[in-house]
């Protein structure tokens, strides 16, 4: 199974997400992402200042990409 997620944005890799043996996730910025000019977040609540984001930010990141509707997360889930 795959434990890393890997962020490109304008063709370039923004940061990575990693889970841990405990399912928890992390997002840390590539350094030359976080420190070039023109540089932006991933997020508002997921900052620039900071290299490393725990599951604390990124879990409701995530969970905001998906559809609010029960019925095809289910779908999705089969």
């Amino acid at each position: 199974m795959t434990t890393e997620l890997i962020a490109i944005l304008d063709g370039r890799e923004m940061g990575r997400i990693v889970r841990d043996k405990r399912a928890r996730l992390t997002f840390t910025y590539n350094e030359e992402w976080r420190t070039t000019e023109n540089a932006y977040p991933l997020s508002i609540s997921i900052p620039l200042a900071l290299a490393q984001h725990g599951h604390a930010k990124i879990d409701p990141f995530l969970w905001g990409l998906l559809p609010d509707n029960q019925m095809v997360l289910d779908q999705w889930a089969k």
